[in-house]
């Protein structure tokens, strides 16, 4: 590994850390040299090196409490080692660089670059599998939305080679995805090519003795879209997939507080537009990164999964926020907010998982007896929400709470209309109502929180670029 180096401090916090790749992190660089059998350009290097250093320091200085709205944002100075800082302290890429990753984590960055020009200097030989120029690249985490996604894909032109980039931080996603793409390989002549990146914390005594690591790391998703867009730009593409509904990517606020970044920005169109921009600076070519589930729900994505005989595969996938340090028994908890989108779509879907799959299952009515009311805010919330969606009708005006949400953040630019969001929306909406008929039928008791509680939008209005 090349030793590159991190320089970092939370502003106003004392004197700057040093991070050295190799001795307090990992992040394989080289990998995408020995997987394309060719040199990496000087200045995808230089993306890779700016996405790990946010990533780690992300990582390692702590928010402060959640529940106290005016301590969430950091102010992080940072410095990183670079083949080319001339061209990365330039104010048009600068600027850039520093909008997209202050969009996706609401901190404030100031970012610097060194010389650095350690790099891996080795003869490279001719693959012994050339990947072709049009495979299809896509980020791969192997969640629920991934592994239908590249299911859907793979099912409308089973003949394309895919080539799925993944950074792994956890030695279980690498095995997890692993098995997703056996099963999906056992379906016919399916070529993927999987691009596998580790990016890890090396928790020396020195780093231990001064920080506890992050937990909500929004700067995950700038390390992955780079990986993305490195690996396509060396293959000589265009574009990144990312296999993400539209109502995941949209997400909109469940509750009030739930605003800017701390809800997941990772697939948000407004994101995606950045990274887009600042891939085409470096790369002096288009690169576009892509969202071709945006006009379906979850369970829309889902579905062609089970039509093509691969309910198994949802199995092999993990939703749930606390797994596995929070919560390594079951892979889902059942009632955080990514565990009960995924049960919904799979609902929709109509692909059953095995008992036991949830710690707390919403659509048992034995287990939901025993779920602490404390345990259903998450739920209540989503209940509110399918309320409110009730606004959304053909013959009225869009609702302003969200006609806030989508064109405060940007998910809805240039006078765009509302009306295929507001179709998405709707649709949505169906599938929860009948899912809620169903459970109210077998008895389940929080069917009759439906409507009894007051709609906890109010902060969608604050949610601004």
């Amino acid at each position: 590994m090349t030793p590159y180096s991190i320089s970092f401090q939370k502003v106003g916090s004392g004197s700057p850390f040093i991070l050295v790749a190799g001795q307090h992190f990992r992040f394989d660089i080289a990998q995408f040299e020995r997987f394309f059998q060719q040199p990496i350009p000087g200045r995808l290097v230089d993306l890779l090196r700016i996405a790990s250093a946010i990533y780690f320091v992300d990582r390692l200085v702590r928010r402060r409490r959640r529940d106290q709205q005016r301590h969430w944002s950091r102010s992080l100075k940072v410095s990183v080692g670079v083949l080319e800082p001339d061209f990365w302290a330039g104010d048009i890429v600068r600027e850039c660089l520093t909008d997209t990753i202050e969009f996706l984590s609401d901190d404030t960055w100031d970012l610097s670059f060194s010389h650095d020009d350690q790099r891996i200097n080795k003869e490279v030989q001719r693959p012994l599998f050339p990947i072709p120029s049009d495979a299809r690249v896509s980020l791969y985490s192997g969640g629920l939305d991934s592994a239908a996604g590249l299911a859907n894909r793979i099912a409308c032109a089973p003949s394309r080679h895919e080539l799925p980039v993944t950074v792994w931080h956890q030695p279980i996603q690498r095995k997890i995805i692993n098995k997703q793409f056996e099963l999906l390989g056992s379906k016919g002549d399916v070529c993927i090519t999987p691009l596998v990146v580790k990016a890890a914390m090396i928790w020396t005594p020195e780093l231990k003795s001064n920080f506890r690591a992050e937990s909500s790391q929004r700067g995950r998703a700038f390390l992955f879209a780079a990986a993305g867009g490195a690996a396509s730009a060396m293959l000589g593409g265009s574009n990144v997939e990312l296999f993400e509904s539209g109502i995941g990517a949209i997400n909109l606020p469940l509750m009030s507080g739930m605003v800017g970044s701390r809800t997941t920005r990772s697939t948000h169109p407004a994101f995606l537009r950045r990274m887009s921009q600042l891939l085409g600076l470096v790369l002096e070519r288009p690169m576009q990164f892509d969202l071709p589930f945006f006009q379906q729900t979850k369970g829309q994505v889902v579905q062609p999964a089970k039509d093509a005989g691969l309910d198994g595969l949802a199995q092999l996938t993990v939703s749930c926020v606390h797994y596995p340090l929070r919560e390594s028994r079951h892979k889902q908890c059942g009632v955080c907010p990514a565990c009960i989108f995924r049960r919904q779509s799979l609902e929709t879907a109509e692909i059953t998982e095995p008992r036991g799959t949830y710690k707390h299952d919403l659509l048992d009515v034995m287990s939901v007896r025993r779920i602490p009311d404390r345990r259903l805010k998450y739920l209540k919330a989503f209940l509110d929400q399918v309320v409110q969606l009730d606004d959304i009708q053909a013959d009225l005006p869009f609702p302003q709470r969200f006609r806030r949400h989508l064109v405060g953040t940007g998910v809805v630019v240039n006078g765009e209309s509302m009306e295929p969001i507001g179709s998405l929306l709707s649709t949505y909406r169906d599938e929860w109502r009948k899912m809620i008929t169903q459970a109210q039928e077998r008895g389940i008791r929080w069917t009759k929180l439906v409507g009894c509680h007051t709609p906890s939008m109010e902060g969608a209005s604050h949610a601004v670029v």
